[in-house]
């Protein structure tokens, strides 16, 4: 079986009986395309799927531990990812929202892993007091002051300022 075929769902006793429900559990992976993320656990998604006039409301709670690295020292960071899903799977095909097919299946798939990538904070810290790493070097911060450098130096726009410099003429 595949990872995506994990997260595929039979909904075919639901549809067309409005009000009717179904608690769902499912489990495994998910390839999350992200610079933050280093890697990413099995996800778990305890869900409720309702039926409704046209289609299936499926919501509930994603999750998975992940490992991110720090944006400022670049140290890996456990970050435990819970996410809401919330998606409505319809009867007939509209560009809004995914389809349930032929067989009465939903691909949870794309919707857990838009939720998942919506909860990785854009800019992951080990800590809000991280120092990160020095811009000329490159030691960690957080270790100590480096050595054997200056801590002031000069801008990489500093050869742009002459050009700040130029008399305006007038015709």
């Amino acid at each position: 079986m595949s990872s995506m075929n994990t997260f595929v769902v039979n909904v075919s006793r639901l549809v067309r009986r409005p009000g009717s429900t179904r608690q769902v559990t499912v489990a495994g992976q998910v390839e999350l395309a992200l610079d933050q993320v280093e890697r990413c656990g099995p996800v778990t998604a305890d869900l409720r799927l309702e039926a409704m006039a046209g289609g299936v409301w499926v919501s509930g709670v994603a999750s998975a531990e992940m490992v991110l690295r720090c944006n400022r020292c670049l140290d890996r960071v456990g970050f435990e990812a819970r996410a809401p899903v919330r998606q409505v799977y319809g009867e007939d095909a509209r560009d809004d929202m995914p389809t349930i097919g032929q067989e009465g299946d939903i691909d949870l798939s794309g919707a857990l892993h838009d939720e998942l990538c919506l909860s990785v904070p854009l800019v992951p810290l080990c800590s809000e007091s991280c120092r990160g790493l020095c811009p000329v070097c490159g030691a960690d911060l957080n270790e100590g002051s480096c050595e054997g450098h200056s801590e002031s130096r000069e801008s990489p726009f500093a050869t742009l300022e002459a050009l700040l410099e130029v008399p305006f003429e007038t015709a």
